[in-house]
């Protein structure tokens, strides 16, 4: 049969090797090679043409990290999987940036491994980006609830709903709903990846009103009233403009700019939240007091998988994608987003729209 897809699998446990083998071999779109180490593995793709590479990240010789990158560089048209025993959303996130296609946790079934493979040739014949979108289905679906689950019991500890805590108590429910945040983070902007990638144009001939269906559901929120850091959201809405977009879309931004507002804001002040009309432009800004952008770092800001490490941020967790999602979302809505910030003291995020 012409037309195969030709695949590698690179691991040192003899058994995932064999597995492998067992569950992919009656395929008849397939050949499969296998290596034993990443220095075997990238000495044969040098030698064979792979359309898919699915390669374990904990390897002597040269581990998974060092075959994805040099398979980036050398071969960019192979999809690249990886095999990881180490299944963190930060490990995900790396490879994912590095150029991964997916992943597989191990153990894995035989329906989780031919699912990957599957989507991977899908992608390919369609040259589709379905990486991301298959990352959100097990996101959404796996994490969203059981996260919320433990955000929302974590919270009501901390409020003393079931009795006063220790200073020591507090401390570990704070850790607790900083990882909450950070994970329901990471599902939020997987989620509007998707949103972004199978928005319509034809959304865009939707008039909207900017500030009664997109500004004011998210202020309101009691998230957003009622946020642990005590911090008051003040409006000064001086217009409530008609334009064409996305209102699930805006959503989206003006979410992450008043999270961001809240998680990196001083407890106990005041978010500002301004719309306003600027010659031929209307203008939506968040400012809060905090810790600030030193100004050399506001460029790498809005970069996709970007994540700032500056004092007075230690223990905030993000993805690094949701200015990224801000600036692609006003961008296609034929606007602009920036930042201003006096570093130590205080930031303001804005974005502008042009007039219907």
């Amino acid at each position: 049969m012409e037309n195969k897809v030709h695949l590698l699998i690179i691991d040192d446990e003899d058994i995932i090797l064999k597995s492998c083998e067992r569950i992919l071999r009656k395929r008849e779109d397939l050949t499969i090679d296998t290596a034993t180490n990443g220095r075997e593995g990238l000495e044969k793709a040098k030698a064979k043409k792979y359309d898919i590479v699915i390669t374990d990240l904990k390897m002597p010789v040269m581990d998974g990290m060092e075959v994805l990158k040099t398979l980036r560089k050398e071969q960019p048209d192979v999809t690249v999987i990886i095999f990881t025993g180490f299944a963190t959303v930060d490990t995900t996130r790396e490879a994912l940036k590095l150029g991964a296609f997916d992943y597989i946790p191990k153990p894995f079934t035989p329906d989780e491994l031919s699912n990957v493979v599957d989507n991977a040739i899908k992608a390919r014949q369609n040259k589709a980006e379905a990486a991301m979108l298959d990352l959100l289905a097990i996101v959404s679906h796996e994490l969203k609830s059981p996260v919320s689950v433990v955000h929302t019991t974590a919270e009501t500890l901390y409020k003393g709903y079931f009795g006063n805590l220790s200073p020591d108590q507090q401390k570990i429910i704070e850790t607790i709903l900083r990882n909450c945040q950070y994970l329901e983070d990471i599902i939020r902007n997987y989620l509007d990846l998707s949103k972004m990638e199978l928005d319509s144009l034809e959304s865009f001939s939707q008039q909207i009103d900017l500030y009664e269906e997109v500004i004011k559901p998210i202020v309101e929120m009691p998230e957003n009233t009622n946020n642990i850091k005590n911090m008051k959201l003040e409006l000064n809405i001086q217009v409530k403009p008609k334009i064409m977009g996305d209102a699930n879309l805006l959503k989206i931004v003006v979410t992450n700019l008043i999270n961001n507002a809240i998680k990196y804001g001083q407890t106990n002040t005041t978010i500002n939240i301004e719309l306003t009309q600027q010659n031929n432009e209307y203008v939506f800004s968040v400012y809060n007091e905090g810790v600030g952008i030193p100004e050399e770092d506001m460029e790498k800001l809005f970069k996709k998988f970007s994540r700032l490490k500056q004092k007075g941020t230690e223990g905030i967790k993000g993805s690094g994608l949701g200015l990224y999602i801000c600036k692609s979302i006003i961008e296609k809505h034929k606007g602009k987003i920036w930042v201003e910030s006096e570093y130590g003291k205080w930031v303001k995020f804005s974005f502008s729209l042009p007039l219907s």
